[in-house]
């Protein structure tokens, strides 16, 4: 069911033309006040309210800091193009949602991209400059160049077949209407702009003063234009004679202002020349960036944050370290027939298997990213969302020499021969030693808390398929990859022999783990946790050039 909401929702991004980030998370309001500089630097004061999705139906008893936490992450490890944050704050609402402000620091507001869960913006706001000096800004949509140039071949239909499609297209709309409601219907996204320069020309920003401009989205108007475009008959005609899919396409993007901001036109202001910078970037930076560890301390980002690990970047591998082990191309998904090509496909794509040797044996890989995947016909392999860009769970070769991960990238087109480049990030963790974490004397039991914050147990139950052993969730409140052994022992000091079960991951953390002993575990008893200190995430680049799209060198 999920899965199924998420590909609805890839679908109707481009239409509503609102943040993705925004309507996924049932985002309540957003407000963004920026102050640019001429050369496009700057900062936005931001502020967002959204719908927590960091949750576990196994606790009985949530404990919500720990379940905040982890949102907050999601924004400051997630957003790109930004030097620092600073004045964050966050708190719970009283309709059960979470509230975040802060302001963060761009050196180039073209490349910011604030997310709030994981999700990007589908529009941004956009800024150049000519040669006299007048700048631009422009709030436009994210470019898909996954669809630019593809031509489609149209059979001719005949007026019967026109209004079967045309009823299909409103069938579909109906269907995904309740979902949009719930997701947008509370929207609200409020942005103002100070700017470098007095205003020449303004579409659909609101003009406040000579040196301020607004515009502001409100969901309810936006399902208000989604219902007069698909009710309109001969404009769902003209989309199906195009071989377009109305839901998925939408009107002509001017069009679409037009319903929602009032003017068939850019939403766009444009400066005089003659600009000056509205304060001094460098000087403010450096104040936050010497304040950001303290304040991430005050705000309970803790040791087992990843926010508080420094971050290495190690040298790029050596061409002929990497090589692509094997690759799976699945175009042929049809689910309303069941049709799936390599069952453990769940829609269509293209993945590549990529075997590193490492730069020394043995290294705590815990994850990875793929920043850029562009074919030889200039196609952008990258798929939409943040989640698919992610390398989880990499595996060492048997003697821990080489990493072997997977990389899913979307569909390339018929013109693609190859890849032009592949590449990103593997992560592994260094430390400098282990520490013990020692729960303590504590009650064997559902719901039992130990004396260490954060650690907990969970469920302990015997499994239908594993009679002869108890399996015991342990809640635990660790960096991901920090986890080295764990021992169980009697509450008279005799070790407790246990077997790993399971582990649980979200976000760079640890959350769960599950063992099992043969028989039932004691009534009470002591755990004692072994952990990897003075811990620093190393990225190793890596990039592959001039493949093709087996993997073999051009």
């Amino acid at each position: 069911m999920l899965n199924k909401k998420i590909r609805l929702i890839n679908k109707l991004s481009r239409v509503l033309l609102v943040l993705a980030v925004t309507s996924i998370l049932g985002c309540v309001e957003e407000k963004n006040e920026y102050t640019i500089n001429p050369d496009g630097s700057g900062k936005v004061a931001y502020s967002v309210t959204f719908a927590p999705t960091h949750f576990n139906l196994n606790e009985k008893e949530p404990d919500l800091q720990n379940q905040i936490i982890p949102e907050i992450e999601k924004i400051l490890q997630q957003s790109k193009g930004i030097d620092v944050w600073k004045n964050i704050s966050y708190k719970l609402t009283d309709d059960g949602d979470i509230h975040f402000t802060g302001t963060a620091y761009f050196p180039d507001i073209n490349k910011l991209d604030i997310r709030a869960g994981g999700f990007s913006k589908n529009m941004k706001l956009n800024f150049s400059r000519d040669q006299s000096g007048r700048i631009t800004i422009e709030l436009q949509k994210n470019s898909d160049s996954k669809n630019k140039g593809t031509k489609v071949n149209v059979p001719e239909l005949s007026e019967a077949e026109l209004a079967q499609k045309v009823k299909e297209a409103k069938f579909q709309y109906k269907r995904s209407k309740p979902m949009m409601l719930g997701m947008l219907g509370t929207l609200k996204i409020d942005t103002l702009l100070h700017l470098p320069g007095k205003i020449e020309k303004i579409s659909n920003f609101k003009k406040i003063n000579n040196t301020t401009a607004q515009v502001k989205l409100e969901g309810s108007r936006m399902i208000e234009a989604m219902d007069k475009t698909m009710a309109d008959d001969d404009w769902l005609k003209q989309q199906v004679r195009a071989g377009k899919n109305p839901l998925k396409d939408g009107p002509d993007d001017l069009v679409f202002n037009e319903m929602l901001f009032g003017q068939k036109a850019p939403v766009r202001v444009v400066l005089q020349g003659g600009s000056k910078p509205l304060f001094d970037y460098n000087a403010q930076v450096t104040d936050a960036q010497k304040n950001y560890k303290n304040m991430l301390e005050e705000l309970g980002f803790g040791k087992t944050s990843p926010l508080t690990v420094p971050t290495v970047t190690d040298a790029s591998v050596e061409p002929g370290n990497l090589k692509v082990g094997g690759v799976s191309l699945v175009t042929g998904i049809d689910e309303e027939r069941g049709i799936k090509p390599l069952q453990h496909q769940y829609q269509n794509c293209y993945k590549l298997s990529l075997i590193l040797e490492l730069p020394e044996p043995n290294l705590k890989i815990i994850e990875g990213r793929v920043k850029k995947a562009v074919t030889d016909s200039g196609q952008d392999l990258l798929p939409e969302e943040e989640w698919n860009r992610k390398i989880d769970f990499p595996k060492l070769s048997k003697d821990k020499k080489a990493a072997v991960f997977n990389i899913k990238l979307s569909l390339p087109d018929k013109d693609a021969k190859g890849l032009a480049e592949l590449s990103g990030v593997l992560e592994y963790l260094a430390a400098t030693g282990t520490r013990q974490i020692d729960l303590g004397i504590m009650d064997i039991k559902d719901g039992a808390k130990s004396n260490v914050e954060g650690f907990s147990i969970g469920p302990i139950e015997v499994k239908d398929w594993d009679k002869e052993h108890t399996q015991m969730r342990l809640k635990v409140d660790l960096l991901r990859g920090s986890f080295k052994a764990v021992k169980f022992y009697h509450e008279d000091g005799t070790e407790l022999e246990v077997s790993p079960a399971g582990k649980s991951y979200s976000q760079g953390r640890l959350l769960w783990i599950s063992f099992k002993t043969k028989g039932k575990f004691p009534p009470r008893g002591r755990i004692v946790f072994e952990v990897l200190d003075g811990i620093t995430r190393h990225e190793i680049p890596f990039k592959l050039t001039n493949i093709s799209l087996t993997g073999q060198p051009l």
